[in-house]
């Protein structure tokens, strides 16, 4: 086989490779990702806010879904706790937006699995959805 034909094989098959890959994280969103995670545990609705889209929607692990101002206003009756590390964290990168994975400690709840949604837009890396569901050990 040429290998003018075998590169033509070889980019055919790369376009049918899912885009998802464990994503090089660019260090402004890890420094977000930071902020924000701190902001969840320490109840700083501020923070909170300034790094969450104004069309940004949670699903919770009982199935209730909260807009953002729904959210904020439950966010800030939160006490403050000691963040805890994220397990089984994975970060991957599709076109424009990254998805994280992990499990976490939830309030009440214990572990689970949170999946939320980075997009970067004018005021930065700031997240959209959040996806909680419980996790099994």
């Amino acid at each position: 086989m040429s290998s003018a034909r075998m590169f033509r094989v070889a980019f055919t098959l790369s376009c049918l490779v899912p885009t998802a890959m464990t994503a090089q994280v660019p260090a402004e969103l890890r420094e977000a990702m930071r902020a924000r995670d701190e902001a969840v545990a320490k109840a700083d609705s501020a923070t909170w806010d300034r790094l969450t889209t104004d069309d940004f929607t949670a699903v919770l692990a009982d199935g209730t879904l909260l807009t953002k101002s729904e959210r904020l206003a439950q966010f800030k009756t939160l006490k403050a706790m000691t963040p805890a590390p994220a397990q089984q964290e994975q970060v991957k990168h599709y076109g424009d937006v990254f998805v994280r994975r992990a499990v976490r400690q939830v309030r009440d709840t214990g572990a689970a699995w949170v999946l939320d949604i980075w997009v970067k837009d004018a005021k930065g890396w700031r997240v959209a959805a959040v996806q909680v569901t419980s996790a099994k050990k």
